[in-house]
């Protein structure tokens, strides 16, 4: 934290950041805004200086070309972004993000991708691709009275195998999850999760924005509340985006092969 600003450090903001995900740091800062919390935006980049602090850590969706495209420099700052979550970092990695932030991505053909190892899972390539509309049950610490139901859209062809210590982000509501033979979605560990639910997640689920924003802003000594006559109408917004999704998540999209 700089200050009495939350930094929100964002990761690979080009090669990893193909779905909207730039959106996911705007939900936080918007959001953060409306509390009258400052935030400070820092992207960091292949070759940049090693972060060695932050308050929320992003990781966007991207394709596997582009996580070789990092070469040596995924493992060049493993370790801070190990550091930071170990500490308390809420790190928010979605899609190929979430992929690149376990130990390793294993593709279907070539040798492993090494990850920054937030997450003590394996993302696993060559599993039925699953598009669709996705409706969740949030494990993810969320404030009080906030409903654990959350939506977004799915779009992967990726197995994820997770260590012991790391619990699954969500369960499944509607749609196919990422491992096999479970009803289940994505990572967490400790204020951490890693999900392939896009849309961008964060603007469509204000109430996990709010529970990265009360993790970061708590670690620091800092409450944080969100103010509900400020965000009354991207609420509303919000909640009408996850009842369509509901309503229509059996009728648009359909696993396929």
């Amino acid at each position: 934290m700089t200050a009495d600003r939350l930094t929100i450090l964002h990761v690979y903001p080009r090669q990893m950041g193909v779905s909207g995900d730039r959106g996911n740091v705007v939900a936080l800062v918007r959001r953060a805004a409306a509390a009258d919390v400052a935030t400070e935006v820092v992207e960091y980049a292949p070759g940049d200086p090693v972060p060695t602090s932050a308050d929320v850590v992003v990781v966007g969706n991207g394709p596997l070309s582009a996580m070789r495209s990092l070469g040596d420099d995924v493992t060049r700052v493993g370790g801070a972004l190990r550091d930071l979550a170990a500490a308390g970092v809420p790190v928010v990695a979605v899609g190929g993000g979430f992929d690149l932030a376990t130990n390793e991505v294993v593709p279907t053909e070539g040798s492993p991708v090494a990850g920054f190892g937030v997450f003590d899972a394996r993302a696993v390539r060559g599993a039925e691709r699953r598009v669709n509309y996705f409706v969740l049950d949030t494990r993810y610490p969320l404030l009080p009275g906030a409903p654990t139901r959350i939506a977004g859209f799915e779009d992967h062809a990726t197995r994820i195998e997770l260590g012991a210590s790391v619990e699954p982000f969500a369960g499944v509501v509607s749609g196919g999850g990422n491992q096999a033979g479970q009803p289940v979605e994505g990572a967490v560990t400790g204020t951490s999760f890693g999900t392939h639910t896009q849309g961008p997640i964060l603007p469509i689920n204000p109430q996990l924005t709010d529970a990265v924003l009360a993790a970061a802003a708590a670690r620091v000594g800092r409450a944080y509340a969100p103010d509900v006559e400020r965000t009354a109408t991207i609420d509303r917004y919000a909640r009408e985006a996850r009842a369509t999704i509901d309503r229509y998540v059996d009728k648009a999209f359909k696993r396929i092969a």
